[in-house]
């Protein structure tokens, strides 16, 4: 015969059911980003209905209607997702199924399914973000999923009994799961690793610029990569983190060829050579911006003839990778294609542009140095203003830039240089990618964001070879020998560079932001990033480096086993217990007359007690008699003891003075 709790099939409390509602509302809504506005909606619809179904129970659907609700759940998820991307569309499935399961939870035992979906909603969370922040967030709602279940099980739940339990569990399972973590046998990569199709805009450098297109990405503070140095780490305006190199110009935009073979040869100084790791930020493209000018990159990364470092498939996670850079380096190579690339221009190139750098050439004949030094004293010398609104260019936005604004940002003091050194003979490129960084001294690690994304020019020089000039630096050389403050950049078009505002307020944030920047990166290196590398590293250090995959799956099986054992020993040990307070009050007053001199049988009341207790010491009579009066006011009162009135019986008892007999001669 099936015995039945009779627990389960009561009704929930409303305080149960209410925190159930809350609990699984904070779990849904971040999924608004990740899912879209419609599924989370009808959850959440579902979710009001069933609290007001709380106060007015008839107002539940039917069968009938559940079935419809069903139906159009689906519709929903059909409607807004596509189907193809199984993990967000399975996310909205069951965000949709936990909304229709709290209108037909009439029992106890209904909330049990809800409280182990409302667990299988937070590990779909991971799949679209892992970070710190929101991991905390989630691991709180699932001690608040636990403690629900603990109550639960309850008939009268009390919320300390309930706090304790709580503790106890998390406190249980928290040494097993790191266990696991560290020693069971690990996939090649995580879980949440997968492609997600269309995960995110494109964020960052791409091959193309077009002017205006980085002064739109120095509005941001979000972080590019952050680059920790393993031995000398070179000055900060030598930090030239080197992108796509663009070569074809049509008049308003530069883009990149592709480039076959291999990276031709350079000299370069032996004792330039820095050695550094990225971790770079997902971007969904394929580039990955090493120091200029790389001298090892590690294996799922190519580098081609124009060194411009790239992935095989977009970037959709946050990655580390090793490399050694030379700093000071020549490129003397040009090939015939190469130089017919650096002297492309489009035929509308503005008079007054072509009058400027023929009026160049004539002045330093053969002299291509003399040229480039000639418009870098240009750009310093006129009134070129560095700002991130430079308006709309009419006509040629070179010659406009050129003659009449004269505002731009590093885009346009790049693009106007590359053409000019075109029209004087000298083959020019852009460079794009990011210049300089913020150093965090918390983490010892340099911090790279979009607002250090630039572009700068590299010159053929028949001397030197292949030449980075930064015509920025005439301009503004704040912005290579500090950065920009992407944060207060952001409101108008001027340009704040770093380190510009003092104060202790400035201060202190610049500090919170280190502080925040360390932790993030330590919970993707030792958490996210523990990977199969890391764990048989880990092996190794610990003398199982011979250890395969069953070997550690046991260690990790037998340390949970013991762990779980001595937990259960504790568990068992006798505890003391904790009763009524007043009682324990009660005891003491008893154990006190017995030291002095009055044993009382354990079937004296409370009454008689005091009594007995002031014939034998008249002078304690007042004290005595009202602390039996409080104590049976708390014992055998109507209301549940408050603790002011506690404490004020346990003064009472202190003030109590009982003298033992005096001793018989």
């Amino acid at each position: 015969m099936k015995i039945q709790d009779p627990l389960a099939t009561r009704p929930p409390s409303p305080a149960l059911m209410a925190g159930l509602l809350a609990t699984l509302a904070a779990l849904g809504l971040p999924h608004l980003s990740h899912l879209g506005i419609w599924p989370v909606v009808f959850f959440s619809g579902t979710l009001l209905w069933r609290l007001a179904a709380i106060a007015e129970p008839r107002i539940l659907p039917g069968r009938g209607l559940l079935i419809t609700l069903t139906l159009a759940g689906l519709g929903v998820v059909l409607w807004s997702l596509p189907v193809r991307s199984g993990h967000v569309a399975g996310s909205a499935l069951l965000l949709v199924m936990l909304g229709l399961k709290q209108l037909e939870s009439r029992h106890r035992r209904d909330l049990y399914l809800s409280l182990l979906l409302g667990h299988f909603l937070i590990l779909t969370q991971f799949l679209f973000d892992q970070g710190l922040g929101f991991a905390l967030y989630l691991f709180g709602l699932a001690l608040v999923l636990l403690a629900l279940q603990a109550g639960l099980s309850r008939d009268q739940p009390q919320p300390r009994a309930v706090v304790r339990s709580t503790g106890l569990l998390a406190l249980g399972a928290g040494p097993l799961a790191v266990l696991l973590f560290l020693f069971f046998p690990r996939l090649d990569a995580p879980l949440w690793r997968i492609e997600l199709d269309g995960a995110g805009a494109r964020t960052g450098i791409s091959g193309e610029m077009r002017l205006g297109a980085i002064g739109r990405l120095a509005r941001s503070d979000t972080v590019a990569f952050r680059v920790r140095f393993l031995d000398q780490t070179p000055p900060g305006k030598a930090l030239y983190w080197r992108g796509p190199v663009l070569w074809h110009f049509d008049g308003r935009t530069w883009w990149r060829r592709d480039p076959r073979g291999r990276p031709p040869a350079l000299h370069v100084d032996p004792a330039s050579r820095v050695r550094y790791e990225i971790t770079q930020e997902p971007s969904h493209r394929r580039w990955v911006f090493p120091l200029d000018l790389p001298a090892q990159v590690p294996a799922p990364l190519s580098v081609d003839a124009d060194w411009q470092t790239r992935l095989a498939t977009p970037l959709h996670e946050r990655r580390t990778f090793g490399f050694a850079s030379w700093t000071r380096y020549a490129l003397p190579v040009l090939s015939a294609e190469e130089r017919h690339a650096g002297l492309q221009l489009p035929e509308a190139v503005g008079p007054r542009t072509r009058a400027l750098a023929m009026q160049w050439r004539r002045a330093h004949p053969g002299d291509d140095v003399g040229v480039v030094e000639q418009a870098l004293r240009f750009f310093h010398e006129q009134p070129f203003l560095y700002t991130l609104s430079p308006g709309v260019a009419q006509g040629d936005p070179v010659e406009h830039f050129l003659f009449t604004s004269r505002r731009g940002f590093c885009e346009h003091y790049a693009a106007s240089f590359a053409v000019l050194m075109r029209l004087a003979g000298i083959p020019a490129r852009i460079v794009t990618g990011y210049q300089g960084g913020s150093y965090n001294p918390l983490a010892d690690h340099w911090i790279v964001r979009q607002s250090d994304a630039h572009a700068w020019v590299e010159v053929w020089l028949p001397e030197k070879g292949w030449t980075r000039i930064d015509p920025t630096a005439a301009v503004a050389p704040q912005r290579v020998e500090r950065g920009i403050d992407g944060a207060a950049s952001a409101g108008d078009g001027q340009v704040v560079f770093l380190g510009a505002s003092a104060g202790w307020w400035s201060g202190l944030t610049r500090e919170g932001r280190w502080l925040l920047d360390a932790i993030d990166l330590g919970w993707y290196r030792w958490v996210l990033g523990f990977d199969t590398g890391t764990q048989r590293s880990l092996l190794a250090w610990l003398g199982l480096a011979q250890a395969g995959g069953y070997v550690s799956a046991l260690l990790a099986a037998g340390g949970g086993m013991l762990f779980a054992g001595l937990f259960w020993l504790l568990a068992r040990l006798p505890r003391r217990r904790h009763g009524d307070p007043a009682q324990q009050l009660w005891t003491q007053f008893r154990e006190r007359l017995q030291r002095g001199g009055l044993a009382l049988p354990d079937w004296t009341g409370p009454l008689a007690a005091g009594e007995r207790a002031r014939a034998r010491w008249p002078e304690q009579g007042a004290d005595i008699d009202a602390f039996v009066r409080g104590y049976i006011t708390l014992r055998y009162g109507r209301t549940h003891p408050s603790r002011e009135r506690l404490r004020a019986l346990r003064r009472q008892l202190r003030r109590l003075r009982l003298p033992p007999p005096a001793p018989t001669r």
